[in-house]
């Protein structure tokens, strides 16, 4: 990767080799290609930068670009615990008809929201923000509450609905530690073996 102009230290304009798997399925790719390289001043857990195609930062100003990444971020973080935590990998559409898909996903959508609702309701309850509520654990205890509630009678529901939000003090996540920032540093890799300088003989 070569630094072709910096903007700022976390706004580059940089140029990188095209693998040589791409140039093999795509033989009109050209050697290197250019994009933007986007640093994160303040990284949230691994995420340090991401790499753009959006190069002018006069029409792309890098405090919007940050703004509509971590939306989408949040986003994705979301269809990762409906398709991982919800429905397990799994392939859920067992409908045949255009119809019948929409409902399923429908009801997906919902009950999704609706999980993410009792997490807010619960955070509310104990004085904490709703991200420190952990969705798997919430989803966890909604379904099993939603087994013992099948076979009671309506007016039960009210206070089944309070021991759960009463319950959710369990999933309170601890707050995350800010962590000081590390220099980065080059690795210095022993030799595996001890060998001798040769010198030379005369």
């Amino acid at each position: 990767m070569n630094v072709i102009e910096e903007y700022t230290p976390y706004d580059k304009l940089i140029k990188m080799p095209v693998s040589p798997q791409a140039q093999k399925e795509y033989p009109h790719l050209e050697k290197t290609w250019q994009a933007r390289l986007v640093l994160i001043p303040e990284p949230k857990g691994k995420i340090k930068g991401f790499i753009t195609s959006m190069e002018c930062p006069q029409t792309y100003p890098l405090k919007d670009i940050l703004e509509v990444y971590w939306e989408r971020w949040e986003i994705e973080q979301g269809y990762g615990e409906l398709k991982q935590s919800q429905l397990n990998n799994t392939a859920v559409m067992r409908s045949q008809k255009r119809d019948g898909i929409y409902q399923e996903l429908w009801g997906i959508f919902i009950s999704y929201n609706l999980v993410r609702l009792e997490m807010k309701r619960m955070a509310e309850q104990h004085g904490v923000e709703p991200l420190r509520i952990s969705f798997i654990n919430a989803l966890r205890l909604i379904q099993e509450e939603f087994l013992w509630c099948s076979g009671r009678t309506p007016g039960t529901v009210p206070k089944k609905l309070q021991n759960l939000r009463d319950s959710g003090k369990r999933l309170i996540l601890p707050k995350k530690r800010k962590r000081k920032p590390i220099p980065r540093q080059v690795l210095y890799k022993a030799p595996r073996y001890p060998y001798r300088k040769r010198t030379a003989r005369c």
